[in-house]
């Protein structure tokens, strides 16, 4: 049963999806799949941290307080802006790994196929299917094939992108 305000998609009726996508969206597809807060990224920081930290605890081993504290707040907000810029830029390469440009899939009977840029993209809804929503984005995740970003320009309107989302979700976990 359906809420009369989340409208539900039929997942019988094809459908054909015109839109263009972007690197920021494929930055916002590796935001979900490896956030940067996990792993040995969470200790990027403090790799580029303490060497500038050590040096300057050094150098200001004489130096009065407010110059020792002065010196290591922008030595640690340095530090901070190194590794935000390094995890962007690890992003941004693994971003390129997705394609993105002007596309044009089709929906039918479970099967999102078409072209995304250069790329020929070919995804079954299965179990094994990943469908990944974020405020813009629905994301189709297919072992072993290029993600389909489908943005919310690709929709009527953000119900329509979530009604769509819940079939494919609905799609992997029945099928």
């Amino acid at each position: 049963m359906t809420d009369a305000a989340e409208p539900s998609f039929p997942t019988s009726t094809s459908r054909r999806f015109v839109f263009t996508t972007t690197e920021a969206d494929a930055i916002a597809l590796e935001a979900l799949l490896r956030p940067a807060d996990r792993g040995w990224r969470s200790l990027l920081g403090y790799a580029f941290a303490l060497p500038p930290l050590v040096i300057v605890s050094w150098l200001t081993r004489d130096a009065e307080w407010p110059v020792w504290f002065a010196s290591f707040g922008l030595a640690g907000l340095a530090a901070w802006q190194l590794s935000r810029f390094t995890l962007k830029a690890e992003r941004s390469r693994s971003a390129r790994r997705h394609p993105v440009g002007t596309a044009q899939v089709d929906y039918a009977e479970s099967q999102l196929m078409g072209t995304i840029g250069d790329a020929r993209v070919d995804a079954t809804v299965n179990p094994g299917t990943r469908i990944e929503v974020d405020a813009g984005h629905v994301f189709v995740v297919a072992d072993g094939q290029p993600a389909i970003i489908l943005p919310l320009s690709a929709f009527a309107n953000r119900a329509d992108m979530d009604g769509f989302a819940r079939a494919l979700r609905g799609l992997a976990d029945t099928n």
